[in-house]
Formats: structure tokens, sequence, C-alpha cells
């Protein structure tokens, strides 16, 4: 047997190295892209955590939103008296128009010891600038500053309110309304004279009124 037989029969045959070479080059493959994926993950960067938008919960449904402001409610009309005699904080109050002298005397603190409110009409409207004045007793005496709304059956000027002098001939709710400006800007009338003081008043009303009212 020549040398040429011996490495004949003891070489490889082609078809099983092209089998060998096969399984190495795709395990080569598989190794490599298992590396790859293995280095991909370890040099990812880790993922950010989307925040979620809260709403916030509104419980009122009426409740407004942040920034929208409320326009303050219009105030109605009102009047300003000023609150004297027996009461608690005598004093000059504004009230909503369609007050009454009750509600007056309840913004002054209520009545006082000794008031005598039997002589005021309480549930009289009040008028812008009228002076309420609770008449009351000190010390079992009446006081003298604070005559009543009517003395002798006459109309007291000083105290009376719009509706009280509105029952007065020729007295309406304008001529009411002078009256008391008048005494509200010039102190308690000292006499009936004073009358014609008033824009309104002339020499045949005072007249008329002369024997129906008191200062």
């Amino acid at each position: 047997m020549g040398r040429h037989d011996f490495f004949s029969k003891y070489a490889p045959r082609p078809g099983r190295l092209r089998f060998a070479i096969s399984r190495v080059a795709v395990l080569v493959l598989v190794i490599v892209v298992l590396a790859w994926i293995a280095i991909s993950i370890l040099l990812a960067p880790p993922p950010v955590a989307q925040e979620l938008e809260t709403v916030p919960l509104v419980s009122d449904p009426s409740a407004t939103a942040p920034g929208d402001q409320l326009s303050p409610s219009p105030s109605g009309p009102e009047v300003t008296v000023h609150v004297v005699g027996a009461v608690k904080k005598p004093g000059v109050y504004t009230l909503p128009a369609d007050s009454r002298i009750t509600d007056a005397v309840e913004a002054a603190g209520g009545l006082a010891k000794g008031a005598q409110a039997q002589l005021v009409n309480l549930a009289a409207k009040l008028v812008d600038g009228q002076q309420v004045i609770l008449p009351g007793t000190e010390t079992g005496r009446d006081l003298p500053a604070a005559p009543s709304a009517t003395a002798g059956g006459k109309i007291s000027l000083n105290t009376a309110d719009a509706q009280t002098l509105q029952e007065l001939p020729g007295i309406g709710p304008a001529l009411a309304g002078r009256i008391i400006d008048f005494r509200t800007e010039n102190g308690p009338f000292t006499s009936v004279e004073e009358l014609d003081a008033v824009s309104g008043i002339g020499p045949a009303l005072l007249g008329q009124l002369s024997e129906l009212v008191v200062p």
C-alpha cells in the first residue's frame, strides 16, 4: 500500500467537514446574538416613569376654578340714622333702606334699662338722615331730653318719623323728609315757628300746623 493510499484512507471526508464547519458557524452566531442582547440590556438607560397628571377632585360642583374671582354682590339702597336716648349703644348706624325703627334699636344694642318703647312706633320705616329718639326713665323719673312722638295729642317735630309726620295736613313724603333733614342738620326744633325755615312750608301751611305739632 502506497503513501497516497494511506492519506486518502484517513483524511476527513468533504461532507463531514462541511457539517462540522456549519455547526461551529451556527454556534458562533448564537453566541454573538446572545452577547449583543446582553450588552444592549446592560447599557440601555432605565425607563423613566411618566407622571400622571393629577386632577383635583371637586366635591362641590358650584366651586369656582383657581384664579376665578367672585364679583361682590352689589349692596342695595341704605339709610343712615342717628339712634339716641334709651338704647345701649347710641350712635349713627347704616341699615338697609326697608328697615324699621326696631331694626335701628337692635343695631344700637337694644333697649336700655328704663326705656319707654311704648311711646315710639317701632314698626315705622326709617328715613335716611332720621334721628331716632328712644324715651326712657332714670331713677324713676322721666328723662326730659326724650319727649314722646306725640305730646298732649300733638305730634313732636323732634321725635316723629316720616310716617307720623305724613299724618299732618299738607305733609307728604318729600316734605316729611325735608323736616327730618332740617332737624338732623340744624339740631332739634326749639319752636314750631322754625318750620317756616323748612323748604316747602310757607306761612299758610305753618298756620295749619301750629296747633297740631310741638317741638
